[in-house]
């Protein structure tokens, strides 16, 4: 590998690490950002999503709403009407 070679590997390593450098900077930079918008979203849901608590199941927890509603257990069967069966050949 000839000098230029060497210099031209050595100055694209260097532009891809600089890029590297400035979007993770950029990223770390945010960080506190995204940490104060979780907590303003966090403290609306805490201020806010208690005022209704006649919508909320007796339980209190969210989970019940997708349970199956019916309480007096699972419904039996029908009886299969119009069916004929065949013996299996072996």
């Amino acid at each position: 590998m000839s000098l230029m070679g060497i210099v031209t590997l050595v100055l694209v390593a260097l532009i891809i690490l600089s890029l590297l450098f400035v979007l993770f900077k950029a990223f770390i930079l945010l960080l506190p950002v995204a940490v104060i918008a979780i907590l303003i979203i966090w403290l609306i849901y805490r201020f806010t999503g208690r005022k209704n608590q006649d919508n909320m199941p007796s339980s209190g927890s969210y989970r019940e709403w997708f349970k199956a509603t019916s309480a007096s257990g699972p419904r039996p069967r029908k009886k299969a009407r119009n069916v004929t069966t065949k013996d299996i050949d072996k």
